[in-house]
């Protein structure tokens, strides 16, 4: 089984109309790609295939208008991809960065509760440095280990997407699943 995961192509089929659900109608370039696909496209790699694999997925759009150029459609869907991969990764460092601060102020509070609670005696003041300790020291954990593993998730997936093969169906079928 873990074999067959390494070898098949995951290919995530569209049905696509008209330029319109590819390109993005906000921008005048046609280098912007439909927030509405872009999602699409995303939730099914996330939903129907299983990670670990080392191989990109392959998009392909089955479309009946001839207006489609395979060129720019590709272009627009990696640079896309490229975007998001890059902003994912900024908050993956992000998240890393907040965890260590978290983590600097738990030890600075957890000095500060040792020199209190044996030099200085003053109850209130160890009670909220033992809490400080306590707070920020399992908020680094949570940051660190649980949030970081949904966005390297998504950081593999959306690398995935970048590098995709993209390919374009001329096809009236309709047992496609269907994009609208």
């Amino acid at each position: 089984m873990a074999k067959q995961l390494l070898t098949d192509k995951f290919t995530l089929n569209v049905r696509i109309e008209d330029e319109s659900q590819v390109f993005s109608n906000y921008t005048f370039n046609e280098d912007n790609l439909n927030f509405e696909l872009g999602d699409f496209l995303q939730e099914k790699a996330e939903h129907e295939f299983p990670l670990p694999s080392k191989e990109n997925y392959t998009i392909n759009i089955h479309t009946t208008n001839p207006n489609l150029r395979l060129t720019e459609v590709t272009r627009c869907i990696h640079h896309h991809f490229h975007n998001r991969y890059d902003a994912e990764k900024r908050k993956l460092r992000d998240n890393f960065r907040f965890a260590l601060l978290m983590f600097a102020v738990a030890a600075v509070a957890l000095v500060m509760y040792f020199i209190a609670d044996t030099y200085v005696g003053n109850f209130f003041f160890t009670e909220i440095m033992d809490l400080i300790t306590w707070v920020f020291g399992w908020g680094a954990v949570e940051v660190s280990v649980l949030e970081r593993h949904s966005i390297r998730r998504r950081c593999i997936i959306l690398r995935r997407l970048a590098f995709a093969e993209i390919k374009i169906t001329p096809n009236t079928k309709l047992d496609t699943p269907v994009y609208i």
